[in-house]
C-alpha cells in the first residue's frame, strides 16, 4: 500500500474484522476526514455522546434505546450498515436485537368501511322513505276523500244554496 487513499473494499475489510463497534465508527469517520466535532455537530449531539461511542464507553451513554438511534444516525452519516451495527450493540449490551420493519407493499382490504357522511346520506334517505311509506295510507285517503266528491252530489255537513232564479 503505496500510501494511497484506502478504497471502500479496504474499509469493509477493516471495519469488519471484530472491530468494536466504536473502533468502527471512528475508522470509518477518520477515513472520511471527518472530526468528533463536525459529526456531533451534523447529528445534533454532544460531543461527549460521540466520544463515548466511540470509546464504547457505556457509562457516559444514555439508554440503550437511544443508543441504538444515535448509532442508526451515525452509521447513515458514514455510509454503514445501520441495522448490523444496531443489533451488534444490541447483543453487546445483552439486549434483544431491535426488530428491522420491512414494507411489502401496501395491504389490500375486501372491505372498506364508507364515510361517515355518506352512512348518514343513506340512514337519512332511509328515514325519508320509511316515513313517506307509513304515511302514504293516510295521504292518499285525503285525497280520495276530495276526489269522491262530484259536482252534483250533495255532501253532509255542506249547505247547498240553490242557483239564483228558482
Amino acid at each position: 500500500m503505496g500510501g494511497g487513499r484506502e478504497t471502500d473494499a479496504d474499509t469493509s475489510t477493516r471495519l469488519n474484522n471484530g472491530d468494536s463497534i466504536g473502533a468502527r465508527l471512528r475508522a470509518a469517520r477518520e477515513q472520511r476526514g471527518l472530526s468528533a466535532e463536525n459529526v456531533a455537530k451534523q447529528l445534533r449531539l454532544d460531543v461527549a455522546v460521540v466520544n463515548a461511542l466511540e470509546n464504547d464507553d457505556r457509562e457516559r451513554l444514555p439508554a440503550p434505546i437511544f443508543v441504538q438511534g444515535y448509532l442508526r444516525s451515525y452509521a447513515r452519516l458514514l455510509g454503514l450498515p445501520e441495522n448490523e451495527l444496531a443489533n451488534d450493540y444490541a447483543r453487546e449490551s445483552g439486549e434483544l436485537p431491535p426488530l428491522t420493519v420491512q414494507r411489502i407493499g401496501q395491504r389490500k382490504t375486501f372491505f372498506r368501511l364508507p364515510s361517515a357522511g355518506l352512512i348518514r346520506n343513506i340512514i337519512l334517505v332511509l328515514f325519508v322513505a320509511i316515513t313517506l311509506w307509513l304515511a302514504f295510507p293516510y295521504i292518499s285517503d285525503l285525497f280520495d276523500s276530495r276526489n269522491d266528491v262530484s259536482d252534483g252530489e250533495a255532501v253532509p255537513g255542506r249547505l247547498e244554496i240553490p242557483p239564483a232564479g228558482h
